[in-house]
């Protein structure tokens, strides 16, 4: 990661945040496409350390790698 910031861009940033100060935030409503529900699950100790190496392995979330789990199994269940 940098750990210099490049001078123009940088007074680009702040005079674009000078000139909006007083603007209002925009209206936006954070949401998560197609996830509306919440699971939870139990796993020991070594089920969730086994969980995050793999998640790690892939550089994923855990709960992303889990998710992605899911759905191949419920794809695997459809086609069955």
């Amino acid at each position: 990661m940098a750990k210099t910031i490049d001078p123009a861009f940088r007074d680009a940033l702040r005079e674009e945040s000078e000139h909006t100060r007083d603007e209002p935030y925009p209206d936006i409503t954070p949401t998560r496409p197609n996830r509306s529900r919440v699971y939870s699950i139990r796993l020991s100790p070594e089920e969730q350390t086994r969980v995050e190496k793999a998640a790690r392995d892939k550089h994923l979330p855990p709960s992303t790698l889990v998710r992605a789990w899911i759905l191949e199994r419920l794809e695997q269940e459809k086609s069955a």
